[in-house]
């Protein structure tokens, strides 16, 4: 059963400057704007539908709350790593943007956290090319690198057209 970690919506924090913070893996965080974010989950491998002939990154589909929801290894999108498949649950924050869901899989999830204004730079020349139309953006944090994604684009990009890219 699908375990619910967090409504993100029920805290309050719905403002332009509040993030929910993914740890991606031990290198790397990821920032959703909380405008984006929906609900954290904890779900078990056997929840996921893998479905066949579809990109690595695509970990399957997961029925939540009678809807079909994509689920990525976002790790995979950003060109690292994919999770353990032997793990006995993954962390999935759900991303809505109007009527489409997009699952993300990442190794935890540490809270929310509020940038002031101007605190985000663009990655055009920080990073690789091929994750600047993921990304609104990156900024540090306690002295790490984070990259500020871009819901929408991830959530709207053809499942087909999500193929690793190189981080660095």
């Amino acid at each position: 059963m699908t375990q619910a970690v967090a409504d993100v919506h029920a805290k309050g924090l719905s403002g332009s400057d509040a993030y929910l913070r993914l740890i991606v893996n031990d290198r790397l965080t990821a920032l959703v704007p909380m405008v984006d974010a929906q609900q954290v989950m904890v779900v078990a491998p056997n929840q996921l539908t893998v479905m066949p002939n579809m990109p690595g990154l695509v970990m399957g589909l997961l029925n939540y709350r009678n809807r079909v929801v994509w689920v990525i290894d976002l790790g995979q999108l950003l060109g690292l790593d994919p999770l353990s498949s032997d793990c006995p649950y993954y962390t999935v924050a759900l991303i809505r943007l109007s009527e489409k869901r997009l699952g993300v899989a990442v190794s935890d999830v540490r809270g929310i956290l509020r940038l002031a204004p101007g605190t985000i730079q663009s990655p055009v020349g920080t990073v690789s090319a091929a994750l600047v139309p993921y990304l609104q953006g990156c900024c540090l944090v306690d002295g790490q690198m984070c990259f500020v994604l871009d819901a929408q684009a991830i959530a709207t990009a053809p499942l087909g057209a999500m193929t690793p890219v190189d981080a660095g």
